[in-house]
């Protein structure tokens, strides 16, 4: 059987120890994540969707985020915090109603914020050149004429094809990886690319992304964990949570009141200049509490992963307080953001989790386990096709070694002792 083992331990999962790693399934959204008018509109929309529960939820606060803007901001840190996620919803092909969950919100949004709907929405990242593109500032060309650029820089993007997304990251000279991880972190955006000029002053840009588990395992690299791309998107996973074979229609009469009240409170974070939204002192003490958890990195894949984790839980308590219209961040915001970001935390363990959660030492420990023998580094690498450094090798045998997964052996040779890798449990 197929299975998935992973060091990562949620305990709302059904989970079974095996080899001294935790198996586990997919995760489970704690109701603490749908507090007050949250809890209200996605409780009125679910009963009428295929989509489930947490694609839903996201697609609310992805939503809100962006329509908001650059009008409200959250500090984790010394940085400034604006309410602009990214995240990839991951359910199976076809059938994890990916984008149904976007669907039953256009009505309900346009109500909102028309404009938003018409004007700043996209998809189709082909290259940071042409995401800047759709944020760009005005410029004067050769001749000093004024080219118009655009004016509201709120920037709303659906990749219904993440993989292709991916895959276009790898060409060569290819800088949408870049310009993305700017664009979350809310700095300007320029390109380096010499005959692309355009660059973008306070772009506020938010990606809603779809892919499948298998899309993702066979095409994000180790270096798209370790150079932060993949820790600045949420990773949602979803799946279908009912049939219905008559389709289904969002109740907008029945939801008219939570418009209304939503409207109102997005139309309050839009009055002014920039501002923070601080925490509550309740919220604060919540935040001081939970900051070492957070905080506490985690080795290999998984800790690349969601190794933002202080940011995230801030922008989404952000969203949430936008939500509810607060000045400042209640305890309720904040509890909701932390429920939120753990169903997150739990699905890249379910996506991402391995062995030992570090590519190089989940490889090496395979093939010494095809090797009762043992094999020498010089072996090992060959493994790799002779790929890895020296750097690399020591880390993966050191994880392995700490794990008690493997250990060396020093056999002696007509030469220079020769230092032999063998899988725990293996005669000494």
């Amino acid at each position: 059987m197929n299975r998935n083992i992973t060091l990562f331990e949620a305990p709302q999962m059904e989970a079974i120890e095996m080899e001294g790693h935790v198996l586990s399934g997919p995760p489970a959204l704690d109701r603490a994540a749908l507090p007050g008018l949250t809890g209200n509109i996605i409780g009125k929309i679910l009963p009428h969707t295929e989509a489930g529960e947490a694609a839903l939820l996201f697609n609310l606060l992805i939503a809100v985020g962006s329509i908001a803007g650059r009008t409200r901001y959250t500090l984790a840190g010394n940085s400034r915090h604006y309410p602009n996620l990214f995240g990839v919803l991951v359910g199976t092909s076809g059938k994890g109603r990916k984008g149904t969950s976007w669907n039953a919100f256009k009505p309900i949004l346009s109500e909102i914020d028309d404009a938003w709907c018409n004007d700043c929405r996209g998809s189709g990242l082909n290259s940071g050149e042409g995401l800047i593109y759709h944020v760009r500032d005005s410029t004067r060309d050769k001749k000093g004429e004024m080219i118009e650029g655009v004016t509201d820089k709120r920037l709303f993007v659906i990749e219904e094809e993440f993989a292709s997304v991916l895959k276009r990251m790898k060409g060569q000279n290819n800088s949408l990886a870049a310009v993305m991880r700017d664009a979350w972190d809310g700095n300007d955006l320029r390109s380096m690319v010499r005959n692309s000029p355009d660059r973008s002053t306070a772009p506020h840009v938010s990606i809603q992304a779809h892919t499948t588990k298998q899309e993702l395992i066979d095409l994000i690299t180790g270096t798209d964990c370790q150079n932060g791309f993949a820790n600045r998107f949420l990773w949602i996973y979803t799946e279908r949570s009912k049939y219905l074979p008559d389709g289904g229609a969002i109740p907008m009469r029945e939801l008219l009141s939570e418009i209304s009240a939503l409207q109102a409170a997005l139309e309050k974070a839009e009055q002014g200049d920039e501002m923070e939204i601080p925490l509550s002192p309740d919220a604060k003490e919540l935040w001081r509490a939970v900051y070492r958890d957070l905080s506490e990195g985690r080795p290999g894949l998984i800790g690349s992963v969601i190794g933002r984790a202080e940011a995230q839980v801030r922008r989404l308590a952000l969203c949430y307080s936008l939500i509810a219209g607060e000045g400042d961040t209640s305890v309720e915001s904040l509890q909701a953001a932390l429920a939120f970001w753990k169903y997150c935390e739990d699905s890249a363990g379910w996506l991402f989790g391995t062995p030992f959660n570090h590519p190089n030492a989940d490889r090496i420990y395979d093939y010494l386990r095809k090797t009762p023998d043992g094999a020498t580094r010089t072996e090992i690498n060959r493994e790799f096709s002779n790929h890895l450094s020296r750097a690399q090798m020591e880390d993966a045998l050191s994880i392995l070694q700490k794990a008690g997964a493997a250990y060396p052996k020093r056999e002696k040779t007509g030469g220079a002792d020769s230092e032999r890798w063998f899988i725990a449990g293996a005669a000494k």
